[in-house]
């Protein structure tokens, strides 16, 4: 598509904006106007897979396009977006009239105050909506609170409600979806006063990046994602000052702790709405791709693959995490030591297209430029295939900043290497967060 193909875009959401204001959703002028929208999209939706409407500094932008013009129709659109709280649109394969129709009377209806919640209610999959650019930390947060309450649940003795998990692992699903880098940083904060839950969130996160490297299909990612959410589940029927036992567990201890997947497995078994392959998940995941490990009885079950993706995902985050036994390593440290551990420990397939996906520098990745300037990488691809969005933390004169400015790195050549946070005194979370 041209970029004067392009920049037609907006003008034909606008004339579908003015026909249904005006209109039925049915009258012929306006099932015109789907037409010609519908005709302009699907063609560029065939070839790239997702056209992208965004605002960058409130400047329009249609898939990195600025549309500059001061024409009526993009200046709506615009409006109508900041009007809704809206980052990006995403417009992805399988768009169908009457989803778009749907969500152009949503867009302009002052009435529907969440947008994001009234197209997931109304099952249009094919059209995604970003809130703001810090969405990925709201979507994280939310997940924390849910992962907390049903852990509190359990440990009074009750059987949790699946409902707000399902909720929250679609919405995390949805976002690894349209910005997975953006999520995937936030699996590097760590709340180490409240380990399980931070850690159970980082898994969900985790395990959905893998999904999606490997891509797999929506279903599966849900699953993914509740199944990380929900893994560590049985942690809380273990005697808490075992689970948070600074030191070796003795080897009784250890035989308690050892419960934790099977009694987590039961948990999960008694929830409504839960997959069976979530149970396999929580049941699995300190079993290993040759299926030695624990819990001993299920050794030799024909167990879902998808038990190894959040196995990748708990070794992951467990090696990126402090703990007192043991320092954290670098993202593409993790990555390293992993990949050692393929067809033993962990799908060698599933490792191998999770670090392809990540690339040579993950995000989260401290590294050092050409210029001597010390960076943070906190997403990638937003400007372009192999580009990295990072913070500068520090000057190539040494200066350090409290609120780091961010730029895009178009060529990952500008990198001469990857620089260690501890040696260098910059927090990492503290940047991301």
């Amino acid at each position: 598509m041209s970029q004067n193909q392009l920049k037609q875009i907006p003008a034909l959401l606008a004339g579908i904006f003015q026909g249904i204001r005006l209109y039925p959703a049915k009258h012929p002028l306006v099932r015109k106007q789907l037409d010609n929208a519908l005709s302009a999209l699907h063609p560029f939706l065939l070839q790239q897979g997702k056209l992208s409407i965004g605002l960058a500094d409130e400047t329009l932008m249609v898939d990195d396009l600025p549309c500059l013009d001061e024409q009526s129709a993009p200046e709506e659109l615009r409006q109508v977006m900041i009007a809704k709280g809206l980052h990006r649109i995403d417009f992805l394969p399988g768009l169908k009239a009457e989803h778009l129709v749907l969500f152009c009377q949503k867009i302009i209806d002052p009435d529907v105050k969440n947008l994001k919640d009234s197209l997931l209610s109304s099952a249009i999959e094919s059209i995604r909506v970003s809130l703001e650019e810090s969405e990925a930390r709201a979507v994280y947060n939310q997940a924390l609170e849910v992962v907390e309450s049903i852990f509190q649940d359990v440990r009074i003795g009750q059987i949790p409600s699946a409902e707000s998990a399902l909720c929250a692992s679609r919405e995390m699903v949805g976002l690894s979806l349209s910005e997975p880098h953006a999520l995937f940083s936030m699996s590097m904060l760590k709340d180490y006063d409240n380990y399980t839950f931070t850690h159970s969130v980082n898994v969900s996160v985790i395990a959905t990046t893998v999904g999606r490297a490997c891509q797999m299909s929506e279903s599966d990612l849900n699953i993914l994602s509740l199944g990380g959410m929900l893994h560590d589940i049985g942690k809380m029927t273990i005697a808490h000052d075992i689970v948070t036992k600074p030191g070796k567990l003795s080897d009784a201890e250890f035989a308690e702790m050892q419960q934790h997947p099977t009694n987590g497995a039961q948990i999960v078994s008694q929830m409504e709405q839960v997959s069976p392959i979530v149970q396999d998940i929580v049941n699995g995941h300190h079993l290993r791709f040759d299926r030695t490990g624990y819990p001993a009885n299920s050794r030799g079950k024909d167990l879902s693959p998808l038990v190894d993706v959040v196995t990748i995902a708990d070794i992951y985050d467990a090696m990126t995490t402090v703990r007192c036994y043991q320092k954290p390593v670098t993202p593409r440290q993790a990555l390293e030591k992993i990949e050692t551990l393929a067809g033993q420990f962990v799908h060698p397939e599933f490792i191998r297209k999770f670090i392809a996906f990540l690339g040579p520098y993950p995000v989260g990745t401290l590294v050092r430029l050409k210029n001597g300037a010390i960076c943070l990488i906190v997403d990638q691809n937003k400007s372009g295939t192999g580009s990295l969005t990072v913070k500068q933390a520090i000057d190539p004169d040494g200066t350090r900043h409290e609120d780091p400015p961010q730029c895009e790195l178009p060529h990952q050549e500008d990198i001469v290497a990857e620089v260690n946070p501890l040696l260098k005194g910059v927090d990492i979370q503290r940047l991301l967060d």
